[in-house]
């Protein structure tokens, strides 16, 4: 029997590197495979946001060191990268995702407070010139449903979600878009909203709160947002510091992580998008980002103090996590994606 693989990309903010490895379907090892300083790196920053293209052939990586720009790589059939060249930007970027057609990219920076979104070019560059959407006090996210139609953006710091809706756009043989401002939904004081994780079967999303440990579950449609429940993580002495929020492929099991602690919190999807908390794992220091594997059976967390990644099998009845491997990496890793 072939042991399948998947390539993990993970970026690695205090080294300012990009490492590649894999790992396996049948035991969850985790095995290097190379890594680089991202190339015209000067000064590494606190975070590398990436995001692969949904065609999977193309990473994207944020610089928020010296200088800001936007990295982008081809990857080829076996999972290496090769750099196609660094888009300069003015804003040190938060969040990065491609459209569903891998014609824009869609961004927010915390720092300087806004979403925008840049065009993709055909050689699948970052274009140089971006669209701002809106003004936000620490926008920490700009993502698309999966209806591919319905983006969504956290501003941290008034506690609002906002929403619009995307329409593709046809012109001169290029690609363009428009989007139209639909709502905003103010959560309570003190929320912190930070990241998005969407149900694959219902126009719901789970947002994290950074500074109350809560998840806000919100439906979505073209009317607008409503606030269906608050769940929260369990109490703890530390301040929160909650960070990641993902679903599992078939929508039954949530997770969250919460930097102070080091855990991940696991809830219960109910039918109806509700959620129970369920159990904590304690994981890597401070875990500020994690992923799923798109068969759904294992979660890799990184820990920006330990400097390790860790794989975990995910019980397909329960959604419990079981340790597998661990691999050193990089300095301060806090970004990974699962091509």
């Amino acid at each position: 029997m072939i042991d399948q693989k998947k390539t993990l990309y993970v970026g690695c903010a205090l080294s300012g590197e990009l490492y590649t490895v894999t790992l396996s379907l049948a035991t969850g090892t985790l095995e290097y495979v190379s890594h680089m300083r991202l190339p015209g790196l000067a000064k590494p920053g606190g975070a590398m946001p990436l995001a692969l293209s949904r065609a999977r052939n193309t990473l994207y990586a944020v610089s928020r060191g010296e200088p800001f720009f936007i990295a982008s790589f081809t990857i080829d059939p076996k999972g290496g990268l090769q750099h196609l060249g660094n888009t300069p930007v003015e804003s040190n970027l938060a969040y990065i995702q491609t459209s569903a057609d891998d014609t824009h990219l869609l961004s927010a920076s915390f720092i300087d407070h806004h979403v925008s979104i840049f065009g993709i070019q055909k050689d699948r560059r970052v274009a140089d010139q971006a669209h701002r959407i809106r003004e936000i006090l620490n926008a920490h996210m700009l993502s698309m449903a999966p209806d591919d139609k319905t983006i969504l953006a956290t501003g941290l710091g008034k506690d609002v979600i906002y929403q619009w809706q995307w329409e593709s756009l046809v012109e001169g043989g290029g690609s363009s878009f428009s989007v139209q401002q639909v709502d905003e939904l103010t959560l309570s004081a003190g929320t912190g909203p930070r990241h998005i994780a969407y149900h694959p079967a219902q126009p719901i999303a789970y947002i994290i709160g950074e500074r109350n440990g809560a998840v806000s579950v919100v439906r979505y449609d073209t009317a607008g947002l409503s606030h269906l429940q608050t769940a929260h993580l369990p109490d703890q002495q530390e301040a929160f510091q909650a960070a990641d929020i993902h679903i599992s492929p078939d929508g039954r099991f949530l997770y969250a992580s919460e930097k102070a602690t080091s855990t991940l919190h696991l809830f219960n999807v109910q039918p109806d998008g509700t959620l129970i908390f369920e159990k904590h794992f304690e994981t890597e220091n401070r875990p500020r980002g994690f992923a799923l594997s798109a068969c759904g059976h294992y979660l890799i967390a990184a820990g920006q103090f330990s400097h390790h990644i860790a794989s975990y099998r995910i019980d397909e009845n329960t959604g419990y996590l079981a340790l597998t491997d661990r691999l050193p990496v990089g300095q301060s890793p806090d970004w990974i994606e699962i091509r």
